[in-house]
């Protein structure tokens, strides 16, 4: 047989030979799973939503849909401080509120990191969601992050104002922040 022909054969039996004795070691996957809120009704309210929650540039992006709301209402939006809707008007907590600061707009200097812009639903009772939490971290494990916590829709708009929940009446839909399988 030629050499030049012999030469390439044997290369490229070496090679695959070679791949053999690689032991199978799985890929790593680079993306890791969603972060989700889902948002269950509360009282038979039948409202209900799935909220993306990712790590952006300077915070956190709060997106996604809410149904089932009063067509045109409005209503307080809010980050609480525990990731347990068993009795969504008390086993949240408060508002997430690393740093200690009063209740307020979240466009204000001083507000909770879990203080959110009030919600509109349009004529169909639908509200689409799409908020960024400044300073806000996820999964990071630090005093900021929202991963573990609750996000709850109150029956009415936050007023910015009263102290320390905004007096957006009664819960209506809950849901814990989580990564999904």
């Amino acid at each position: 047989m030629p050499r030049y022909i012999l030469l390439p054969a044997c290369l490229s039996t070496l090679v695959l030979a070679s791949c053999a004795s690689v032991p199978n070691i799985p890929l790593l996957k680079s993306e890791k799973k969603p972060v989700l809120a889902v948002l269950e009704p509360v009282a038979g309210s039948g409202v209900s939503g799935t909220l993306e929650v990712a790590a952006v540039a300077d915070g956190v992006r709060i997106a996604g849909r809410i149904t089932g709301v009063a067509p045109g209402s409005m209503h307080g939006l809010h980050i609480h401080e525990r990731g347990d809707c068993s009795a969504p008007d008390s086993s949240p907590g408060g508002h997430f509120n690393p740093r200690g600061a009063d209740h307020g707009d979240a466009a204000a200097l001083v507000h909770h990191l879990g203080d959110l812009p009030n919600q509109g639903a349009d004529a169909q009772g639908n509200m689409a969601v799409d908020v960024t939490v400044h300073q806000a971290t996820l999964d990071s494990k630090l005093n900021d992050d929202v991963l573990g916590r609750s996000l709850v829709l109150r029956a009415g708009p936050d007023d910015y104002s009263t102290q320390p929940d905004g007096g957006g009446g009664a819960a209506i839909a809950c849901g814990v922040i989580l990564r999904k399988p």
